[in-house]
């Protein structure tokens, strides 16, 4: 498993560009509702990142963070996309 510092510097998500470190402090600073909030990490409206920042939101809310499972849920998104990635290209 990734240390806690590996997994701080993740990238949450592309479309925003902010790692896990990012999200959490924009989260921690914001009195705004998930999806408002989640907005300031992403900025953008798509769902791509949605697990992986709803479980960090609520892991700021609660004060208790499971790395391990950041990360997993952060890897997941990526095979997802690989192996969309790859049906896309078998198609050809």
């Amino acid at each position: 498993m990734p240390s806690k510092e590996e997994v701080l510097l993740l990238e949450i998500c592309e479309c925003g560009a902010k790692n896990v470190a990012q999200a959490i402090e924009i989260f921690q600073n914001t009195s705004l509702p998930f999806k408002k909030s989640k907005k300031l990490v992403t900025e953008c409206n798509k769902n791509c990142c949605r697990g992986a920042l709803e479980k960090l939101n609520d892991m700021v809310t609660f004060g208790r963070f499971d790395y391990d499972e950041i990360a997993h849920l952060i890897h997941l998104r990526h095979d997802r996309m690989a192996r969309l990635l790859e049906g896309l290209k078998s198609d050809d």
